[in-house]
């Protein structure tokens, strides 16, 4: 069998109301969710490493099993998987309220090490996490079966702590970041600092996420934007952790080659901004089209202006 792609984050069933008053409930979401239906979009075995509760297969609705995804992680902790009430407003913004409460929700976390036997070793591992000592002292003993691992920095506290940051970087392979987080972390910095500052700790590639605009990729040899493709965009949530799960399997299929991992990252960002919730990561057509129409742009100036 394949070795799988791991995505160690949390599944969450989200209760949506929209700013016109329509209630989508029990939506899934969740940045493993996004993240593992990106992967799977490019890469056949995948499986989420998640605290989960008793309820899950019903919260669900089975659809982690439709997806093709691996049911081995899903770690049953609690009678009730972790559930959060959004409320989106008119002017775009939105509220998010855990709906078992913060105790709860710690629960859920995991760390690498309890990672079942069965689904190791990876080829590779997703990772949405901030500075947590222990989740990554755990990381570091459990490194070697972990594959090319991805980290997507989640912005909890990391407001400059860079050097922290920075410091961690010899555990991962590709680091992506989105331009609230490099403002955190650099102040009133460049495009062309955060990528030097991150391929000098030592990644291996850098993506700074700047939404409708795209992406910058960097790695030691090459630097270039990513454009979108032109698709449907109906709910922007989960878009990050789509393309950055997109981009880990386009890096594993071709490791090395930049341009492709952007293609495939654009391409399961695409998929997943056309609903709420995830696409169906077994529809690859479309995927496959999106990828073929994304831009990608030589950069050999103008990635000096401030972050915005």
């Amino acid at each position: 069998m394949t070795a799988p792609i791991l995505v160690l984050s949390n599944v969450i069933i989200d209760d949506l109301w929209l700013a016109d008053g329509t209630h989508l409930p029990n939506t899934l979401g969740g940045a493993a969710t996004y993240a593992a239906a990106a992967a799977r979009l490019w890469w056949d075995e995948v499986a989420v490493v998640a605290g989960v509760g008793d309820d899950f297969d019903t919260v669900t609705a089975g659809r982690f099993r439709t997806f093709g995804l691996r049911g081995e992680g899903h770690l049953r902790r609690s009678p009730h998987t972790i559930q959060s009430r959004l409320v989106y407003r008119s002017d775009g913004s939105r509220t998010e309220v855990p709906a078992y409460g913060a105790d709860h929700f710690a629960r859920l976390q995991i760390i690498p090490d309890d990672i079942p036997a069965a689904l190791r070793p990876a080829a590779a591992s997703y990772v949405f996490r901030d500075l947590d000592a222990v989740f990554w002292e755990s990381l570091r003993r459990v490194r070697g079966e972990l594959g090319l691992v991805l980290w997507e920095l989640h912005d909890d506290g990391i407001a400059g702590r860079w050097a922290d940051v920075a410091a961690l970087m010899p555990l991962v392979d590709l680091f992506s970041l989105n331009l609230q987080e490099a403002r955190a972390l650099f102040g009133d910095g460049s495009p062309s600092r955060v990528c030097d500052a991150v391929l000098e700790a030592g990644a291996a590639a850098v993506v700074l996420r700047m939404g409708a605009d795209g992406a910058l990729v960097a790695t030691p040899d090459r630097r270039f934007r990513v454009v979108p493709p032109p698709s449907p965009v109906v709910d922007v949530t989960g878009g990050g952790n789509a393309f950055c799960g997109g981009f880990l399997a386009g890096w594993l299929l071709r490791p090395g080659e930049a341009d492709f991992a952007a293609r495939c990252a654009a391409a399961s960002a695409a998929h997943a901004l056309g609903q709420f919730g995830p696409a169906d990561p077994l529809d690859r057509e479309q995927a496959r089209v999106w990828a073929e129409t994304t831009g990608i742009l030589t950069l050999t100036e103008g990635i000096h202006e401030p972050v915005r």
